[in-house]
Formats: structure tokens, sequence, C-alpha cells
């Protein structure tokens, strides 16, 4: 009687140890982090204290607001980079880059994130229009290409602007794919500042 109630037990048990082992020893790739830096500034500590407040908002279109890194097909398909991430969906990190960036401008006396302007101060508003790789017919990505569109409220003045970059991706590997993003922010991040003050001198 005992072996007839051993072993059903334990051929119960085998399958359940090995989906054990399989789910511990997994063969998929460990997921990738990977991080945006804000743009730095030269501005003076003096400059900032003088400048306006400035509130901010970003949004994103639908299909951006997601912390996996994608890429656009040629058939108009958003694709994702197997196990690439942000650390944060793509409005919260770019709102807190952008933010850091203009802090580090040095030519604001604060930067907040806030839906309106207090008292006297700025108010800018983001949306994220484009923010991926583009892939070939081969699913090879050629560049990446950043679009942002936005208002700037200031001084009793409002001036709607688009601010767009591509760059062109020089080795299909993932870090460079993420570098040109980079790139690419740089660049509309330091447009962004130019068509501020521009706006509003």
């Amino acid at each position: 009687m005992k072996t007839k109630t051993i072993l059903p037990v334990l051929a119960l048990a085998i399958p359940f140890v090995t989906a054990c082992s399989g789910v511990m020893n997994s063969s998929q790739p460990a997921r990738q982090t990977y991080m945006l830096m804000p743009l730095t500034g030269a501005s003076t500590a003096a400059t900032a204290k003088q400048g306006p407040a400035l509130s901010m908002t970003l949004s994103a279109v639908p299909g951006l607001d997601t912390d996996r890194i994608q890429a656009l097909g040629s058939n108009a398909e958003l694709n994702r980079y197997a196990n690439a991430r942000w650390p944060d969906h793509l409005p919260e990190v770019l709102t807190s880059v952008i933010q850091r960036s203009l802090v580090a401008s040095g030519r604001f006396s604060a930067v907040k994130q806030a839906s309106r302007a207090k008292d006297d101060g700025w108010h800018l508003q983001l949306q994220i229009e484009k923010f991926y790789g583009l892939q070939n017919a081969t699913g090879e990505t050629t560049r990446v290409v950043i679009e942002i569109s936005g208002s700037i409220e200031c001084n009793d003045h409002g001036e709607l602007f688009s601010l767009s970059d591509s760059v062109t991706v020089s080795q299909e590997r993932l870090s460079t794919v993420v570098a040109s993003h980079q790139q690419g922010l740089d660049s509309v991040t330091q447009q962004l500042v130019n068509d501020i003050f521009e706006t509003c001198p």
C-alpha cells in the first residue's frame, strides 16, 4: 500500500520541480534599462536668479506613453527593442530630463511641473509627437527621429512651436540607438531654450 501511495506523489512532483527549474534558469536575456541625461548649461547662478519662473507640462501622443524603447517599421508598425526600457514611461522620463535641462540652462529662477503659471511666471506646454527609431524593410534601424510640439505663454503673449531632429544610427546596436536618442534630445532641448527666449525676450 505504501508503494502505491508514494509513486503517484513522486510522479506529480517531478514535473513541478522541472517547471520550477525552468523558471529559475530562464534563458531570456536580462532586462536592460537606459537613462537619458539632461543637457548641461554654462550660465551663471546670478543669471538664473534674475530670470522668470517657468511652469511646464508634458504629454505624449498615443503609442508613446510606455517605458519600452520603440522603433517604427516600414509598414507603420510600432516595434519594441527586446528587453530594452526607459526607467519610467516616456512622458515621465522626458518631463524630468527637460526640466533639469531648463534648470541647467541658468535662464530661469525656477522650473516646476504645473498646469498653469504662477503670478508673473511663464508656462510651457509640450507634447511628444515622435521619439523612436526608424526601421527599413529588413528591420534595420537607420535613424532616430524626435519631434516635440508645444506652446509658451509669457508676458501676456503666447506662441506655438515645433521642434525636431533626425540622427543617423551608425551601427545596429541597442547602445548606439540609445545614444542617437540622446543626441537628438540634446538638439531638440537646445532648440527649445532658443525658441523660448526668441519668443519671450
